[in-house]
């Protein structure tokens, strides 16, 4: 956490996907850097969005798969589960 007396050279407001890449490219850069963010850095895809939803999709394409399984071959004795 920053002191009141710090300068920056640059202030981003927003942890996003956008505000976290320009910050990080901005320190590599040498740049006193400082973010605001109201919320967890990394944003609304990151945490409630894209992230979140992929994930739960994958779960689901995945047990689609194994309970075809058997159209290849493949022997699964019980029926998947999604906890």
């Amino acid at each position: 956490m920053a002191d009141r007396g710090d300068t920056f050279d640059l202030v981003i407001l927003g942890g996003g996907n956008a505000g976290y890449a320009a910050a990080f490219r901005a320190a590599s850069l040498g740049m006193a850097v400082a973010m605001v963010e109201k919320d967890k850095v990394g944003g609304t895809c990151l945490h409630r969005g894209c992230i979140p939803t992929k994930a739960l999709l994958h779960a689901g394409e995945l047990t689609d798969e194994i309970r075809h399984a058997g159209d290849f071959g493949i022997i699964v004795q019980d029926e998947p589960q999604v906890d």
